[in-house]
């Protein structure tokens, strides 16, 4: 049964050193879920590491039971400062401040992060598949305002380049968008991906001889090569970056290929992956799309969902 999220400050110290000051207002932050699992050091070192290099405040969140007599109330502040110690560390190792706050959320976790995403630019979940937090992620992404980070547990440190999904849907240009800025603010290639499968069709193909890859089968049906269609595409897809940022490296891979299954073996040696899912609230729950729910569910590298 899911209950409403409440969300409380609580007072995780962070020493002044840490504090950016005498600075406006940060026009980024960023949100991590912290929770008992073996991947939430690798998400809250992923997401310090991002606040630091992006000068993005940071928000901790952990979550208690509604008894505020419950025994397991504690653990969330002790996950807290153990992850605000970790925090400390990176930041002082990379000698750049970092605003730093902690919050518990009473109830559910998945609709505390929702709720928070609404001020939010990212939220960042750590996966292991262990934990069978595939729910937690689903629920995230479909409902979040802001994109949203999932972080495989592992180290992700000495990858290169920002892989981006490219299909036929309205979000691809915000995908496609997002993903060239991380290329760029990281001085890593973008490498722009689409796949295709062959579509059995029926009728007169007359003329349709450079698409056609078979002959037909007993029902009629003959295979058509849908890569130039792709290839098309991805072009299309990256003619705005391409004009913006003609300093940018750009590397396009198109194959004939399971989509989802191609995203995750190019994913698995890059710095980050970006797909692009589809609305919010409960229905757009069971509507990400396959492929976006195949990377998110079994992430090989940091990936981030927008729309």
């Amino acid at each position: 049964m899911c209950h409403a999220a409440a969300v409380d400050s609580i007072g995780v110290t962070v020493p002044r050193t840490a504090v950016r000051k005498g600075a406006g207002p940060m026009t980024e932050r960023i949100v991590v879920a912290v929770t008992e699992s073996a991947s939430t050091e690798g998400a809250v070192t992923w997401a310090a590491t991002r606040a630091a290099a992006r000068e993005a405040r940071l928000t901790l969140v952990a979550t208690s039971p509604e008894r505020a007599d419950d025994e397991a109330v504690p653990t969330a502040r002790i996950l807290l400062e153990a992850e605000a110690a970790r925090v400390r560390e990176i930041v002082d190792r990379l000698g750049v401040p970092v605003d730093v706050d902690a919050q518990t959320v009473t109830g559910d976790l998945a609709h505390g992060l929702v709720a928070m995403s609404e001020d939010a630019t990212l939220v960042v979940l750590g996966h292991d598949h262990a934990d069978h937090h595939d729910a937690l992620v689903r629920h995230v992404v479909s409902g979040a305002h802001s994109a949203v980070a999932v972080v495989p547990h592992g180290s992700v440190v000495g990858r290169h380049g920002v892989v981006v999904g490219i299909d036929d849907s309205d979000v691809t240009p915000a995908a496609v968008a997002f993903a060239a800025d991380e290329a760029l603010s990281r001085g890593e290639p973008l490498i722009a991906v689409s796949a295709w499968l062959p579509v059995p069709v029926s009728g007169d193909l007359t003329g349709s001889g450079d698409y056609l890859i078979g002959s037909a089968d007993p029902a009629g049906l003959t295979p058509i090569d849908l890569g130039p269609v792709a290839t098309e595409r991805v072009e299309r897809a990256l003619a705005r970056v391409r004009a913006a940022h003609p300093e940018l490296q750009v590397h396009t891979r198109v194959e004939e290929a399971d989509a989802a299954q191609l995203l995750t073996d190019l994913a698995r040696d890059a710095a980050l992956l970006v797909v692009g899912t589809h609305g919010r609230g409960a229905l757009a729950r069971f509507f990400l799309g396959s492929v976006s729910t195949s990377v998110l569910e079994d992430p090989t590298s940091p990936t981030i969902a927008v729309r």
